[in-house]
């Protein structure tokens, strides 16, 4: 078998979705993305032939924070196993260094064994674990007394709220949107004040935008810290209102290890997803070859 990466274009749509449509049964997110993602200059979608037939791809995101996200790998199963994976990671990777990246992450699922052999095979450490918290099923919420947007005369303080926060130290210092993580520096914080993505109530500090894959929208509260009731109240004022969207899903991102996530069992969230964010910083190529 001769395999190589390289770029995606439109004619791979065909054989790649032919079977990562069946992934999930069938609810794989890619298929409504590909079209978006190929005109994207945010990132880079490769695909990998054996034999010069498409058989796999991935994608590379570049974040604000100047990190790079690595997405979307898929592998034909007839061809797993044969490193084709890891050809992919590496050119993307290559890719994003040549491009000033320094620090690449990626995500998997708690119990995907078979994805962080390949990912430790790319010299990715696990960073966080991080757990996805949804509301029962027909759940109501409303705005709260008390909880009010962060202005922008509020930076240092919510700032030293979220980095001092056991939850930024048990996240690795990110936030979480449409599973992609940033890092939540200095001046990613004061972006996400001056947009009006954070919210505070007392000593607690809710993050929390609108996101999700084309198709379906998604409410997210995506750092959430503080203690007692505090947290909760600022999610069921954040799920309360009213937005010209509906929103089809509605999540909690919260480390694993946080006292939060006890609050959020008892006002009825129960987990439904667990996430694996894993790191490695970019190779310096030019000293290779000293």
């Amino acid at each position: 078998m001769i395999a190589r990466v390289r770029p995606a274009r439109p004619a791979d749509k065909v054989p790649l979705m032919g079977f990562i449509k069946d992934n999930w049964g069938g609810h794989d997110y890619i298929p409504r993305m590909w079209d978006e993602w190929l005109k994207d200059e945010t990132g880079r979608v490769f695909v990998v032939e054996a034999d010069g037939v498409p058989v796999g791809m991935n994608r590379v995101k570049f974040i604000e924070d100047g990190s790079a996200f690595l997405q979307a790998a898929r592998v034909h199963p007839d061809f797993r196993g044969r490193g084709l994976a890891t050809m992919l990671g590496e050119e993307a990777m290559r890719f994003a260094t040549d491009r000033g990246v320094k620090v690449f992450r990626l995500d998997s699922r708690s119990q995907n064994w078979t994805a962080h052999r390949q990912i430790a095979r790319m010299n990715f450490k696990e960073s966080s674990r991080i757990n996805v918290y949804e509301p029962e099923e027909g759940a109501e919420f409303a705005p709260q007394e008390g909880v009010a947007r962060a202005g922008m005369d509020e930076l240092s303080r919510v700032t030293g709220l979220i980095r001092g926060s056991k939850e930024f130290r048990l996240g690795s210092g990110v936030y979480w949107d449409t599973y992609e993580a940033t890092s939540l520096s200095p001046s990613i914080i004061e972006r996400l004040v001056s947009g009006g993505a954070v919210w505070t109530s007392g000593g607690s500090v809710a993050v929390a935008k609108m996101g999700g894959a084309r198709g379906e929208m998604w409410r997210q509260v995506c750092f959430l810290t503080g203690k007692g009731e505090e947290p909760v109240k600022l999610v069921r004022h954040v799920f309360g209102l009213k937005g010209r969207a509906k929103a089809a899903r509605r999540m909690v991102w919260i480390p694993q290890g946080s006292k939060v996530i006890g609050a959020l069992r008892s006002a009825g969230f129960s987990r439904h997803g667990s996430q694996i964010l894993f790191e490695r910083t970019a190779i310096d190529r030019s000293r290779q070859h000293r």
